[in-house]
């Protein structure tokens, strides 16, 4: 499931950056946004540390995959931050699924190797 879910979020990762892209749809900034973002890109990577020691510990694989998982939301935080940023700054509507697409390589990365994982056990 772990890493199904991972193919899941390339995909929608892929088909919102498409469609941000082709429509030109302009990001709106929000205060509200940026500290969400802000707050999951300073948790989001000690949770991911704590569920990975705690998976490792409890011989729990579905745990340390879900820690990946913590991991990734702490990049996309920083790609939503960055985009913001770059937009706020520069006026660089695209800079957000622009970013989003950079972290793609990584996620369909771990979820393959999630599946694989799931199919050896």
């Amino acid at each position: 499931m772990i890493g199904l879910s991972f193919l899941l979020l390339a995909a929608y990762i892929v088909a919102d950056a498409a469609y941000t892209l082709i429509a030109a749809s302009k990001p709106d900034s929000s205060v509200a946004g940026v500290a969400v973002s802000a707050a999951a890109l300073l948790v989001m990577p000690s949770l991911s540390v704590l569920k990975r020691r705690t998976g490792s510990a409890l011989g729990s694989q579905m745990l340390v995959a879900d820690a990946a998982e913590s991991l990734f939301c702490a990049y996309l935080s920083a790609t939503v931050l960055v985009g913001l940023s770059l937009n706020a700054a520069f006026g660089w509507w695209w800079a957000d699924p622009v970013a989003a697409l950079a972290v793609l390589p990584l996620v369909i990365k771990e979820g393959l190797e999630a599946l694989e994982e799931e199919h050896a056990e």
